[in-house]
């Protein structure tokens, strides 16, 4: 966490504030004012934060995060692994503590087993909170004995006003996450975009279940995740109510708007970042639901 007394005393980096998600809109333009003086070069930041109001502006006065690691098991240990990870759960994961596994079924790291170990729906109390000297012990003496390495925590922010039935835990068979990394300054584009695609799903898929997320702490906070949870790899969307997405983009935007919007979106960011992965959720190694 930051001190607010570093925050006010030291010169207000508030690129890294409004990217780790930790200040709320308001307090976005009074550190703006404060810092940068309204000088002609800083409206132009003044408009990007006022475009992406309705991304943090409720986001960030109840923050939902995500908090994620990534296992890859010793050789030979992927059964042992997962024995050790269902146990666990068993015995200390439940629904006020939930946790959820999958594991990576496509690219290089899958050959070997890869999992992925979700923590959802967490608030800011977490960065204060530990494990319970009991659970830490089991972990470290039944667990860490089978893991090759591990990555994390990753601290995810869910944006809540672009995802779309993703408020209540639904059991699901799969996921895919596509990472993309954001360019340094103006992403209102990139914004705008997702926000006119999740208003297009609602309407011609209305039973997709996708989520946004920001990276608040662990890695690059330009970094954005998008996970669309399905059960049947044939409809990653869900069933088509009305229509093709890229039809009804144009017919609520305007003709050529996708493509334009799309064009402007690709732009937004860091080229070679870029990872599209598939996952199978592991119910034996994860909360009851």
């Amino acid at each position: 966490m930051i001190d607010p007394a570093i925050v006010w005393q030291n010169s207000i980096d508030i690129n890294f504030l409004v990217n780790s998600g930790i200040i709320n809109f308001n307090l976005q333009l009074k550190l703006l004012f404060l810092d940068l003086n309204l000088k002609m070069k800083n409206y132009f930041y003044l408009l990007t934060l006022l475009t992406f109001g309705f991304v943090y502006a409720q986001d960030n006065n109840e923050p939902e995060l995500w908090i994620t690691y990534e296992y890859t098991p010793k050789a030979g240990m992927n059964q042992k692994f997962e024995a050790a990870i269902a146990e666990k759960t068993t015995l200390f994961n439940t629904a006020e503590n939930a946790a959820y596994t999958a594991v990576l079924m496509t690219g290089a790291e899958a050959e070997n087993g890869r999992y992925e170990r979700i923590m959802p729906r967490r608030t800011n109390d977490w960065y204060s909170k530990s494990l319970s000297t009991e659970e830490s012990n089991f972990w470290q003496k039944n667990v860490v004995k089978y893991i090759q390495s591990g990555k994390g925590p990753y601290v995810w922010q869910r944006i809540k006003s672009l995802s779309i039935n993703f408020e209540e835990a639904r059991p699901t068979k799969y996921f895919r996450s596509f990472t993309r990394v954001l360019k340094n300054g103006n992403n209102e584009d990139f914004w705008r975009y997702l926000k006119r695609h999740s208003e297009v799903l609602r309407k011609a898929r209305p039973d997709v279940q996708e989520a946004i997320f920001v990276m608040s702490s662990g890695g690059n906070t330009n970094t954005v995740r998008i996970l669309t949870a399905f059960n049947d790899p044939n409809e990653r969307e869900g069933q088509r109510k009305e229509g093709i997405v890229v039809d009804m983009y144009e017919e609520m935007y305007g003709e050529g708007s996708w493509e334009d919007d799309f064009q402007k979106y690709n732009e937004c960011l860091v080229e070679w970042t870029r990872p599209t992965y598939d996952f199978m959720m592991l119910p034996e190694l994860s909360t009851k639901l």
